[in-house]
């Protein structure tokens, strides 16, 4: 009895091991799939387009616009998604109903924290909350831009609207991997990139102000044009040489537009190849130009050709990884 009764412990010993050894690739497989789970889920945000006439011609698509909430304050806003910004602000004269209405909001306005702006400082908020889709922002500083924007009158209050107050900029995403998936209009914030959108096709991007700076072939060369989703008109807007040299000197397109309250007239002209990023060709092949060569200077200091936005990315999904400076476009 003593024996058989050693002989069967030892053999449910075992078969328990075995159990165990079994189970316990299992439950690190489980372990391992729940944290991959986890680290490729991503915070959608919806976003709605826009439309505005420019030089008598209907744009449906000009700006992109970000439903938000702000410090819990029970009112609809909305931001423009403009990566071409530097930060992140609230637009004063827009935001200035609610300072009124909500001192604790007022309160948050630092003095002793400034941003400089069309060459001025400007205060910023500081400790504030926003929330944008499925994702959450605490603790953020966020620009105060004084003496800008358009102001509420007492029918806007009262409505149900969106008010629009302010700019996205890429300073909330710096760190992250973001996704703008144009076709569904909804931006994702990740910490690792989902499997379906890695056949993407990368390329390293520049960047010292968080502004991604992509790589573009035009004529051949490959030249780096900073990514604006503030621009949504052009496919590409540079110096008038610039374009002259990937183009010809027939003009094809001409449109007035406001840029920061300024009126400026710019020229189309088509490339003589298409534009590519990396072997992909792009939907768009129009260079544009301003005769005031107006951002000249501009594109200089940031070491670019010209700008760029969403009007190349229309019908696909684009991907900046802040992490490891990739732009990808799917």
């Amino acid at each position: 009895m003593l024996a058989g009764k050693a002989n069967s412990c030892i053999f449910e010993d075992t078969v328990k091991h075995q159990t165990m050894s079994l189970r316990f690739p299992c439950v690190m497989m489980l372990l391992l799939l729940s944290f991959v789970s986890k680290a490729q889920d991503v915070k959608w945000i919806p976003f709605h387009w826009t439309g505005d006439t420019i030089s008598g011609k209907y744009f449906d698509k000009s700006a992109i616009v970000i439903p938000v909430s702000i410090e819990n304050i029970p009112a609809r806003f909305n931001m423009q998604f403009d990566l071409g910004a530097v930060r992140t602000v609230i637009y004063g004269n827009s935001i200035a109903p609610y300072l009124e209405a909500y001192p604790e909001l007022k309160k948050k306005i630092d003095p002793s924290k400034t941003f400089l702006i069309q060459g001025e400082n400007n205060p910023m908020f500081s400790r504030m909350s926003l929330k944008m889709g499925g994702a959450s922002f605490d603790g953020l500083d966020i620009g105060y831009f004084k003496n800008y924007g358009g102001r509420l009158s007492k029918e806007d209050l009262l409505s149900d609207a969106e008010k629009h107050i302010g700019t996205i900029g890429p300073d909330l995403f710096q760190g992250k991997i973001l996704i703008i998936d144009y076709p569904k209009k909804r931006i994702g914030i990740c910490e690792a990139l989902p499997r379906q959108y890695r056949e993407a096709s990368f390329q390293p991007f520049k960047s010292g102000d968080g502004r991604p700076k992509i790589p573009l072939t035009i004529n051949g060369k490959t030249q780096y044009v900073m990514f604006d989703t503030g621009s949504s008109i052009f496919t590409l807007q540079t110096t008038k040489k610039e374009a002259l040299d990937a183009a010809g000197a027939k003009i094809i397109d001409s449109l007035t537009v406001n840029s920061w309250g300024k009126k400026l007239t710019f020229y189309g002209v088509k490339a003589k190849k298409p534009i590519k990023f990396g072997t992909k060709v792009l939907e768009g092949s129009t260079l544009y130009y301003d005769e005031q060569e107006t951002f000249q200077d501009f594109y200089k200091f940031v070491e670019i050709l010209g700008l760029t936005g969403n009007a190349f990315f229309l019908n696909s999904t684009v991907i900046i990884d802040y992490k490891n400076k990739l732009f990808g476009v799917l």
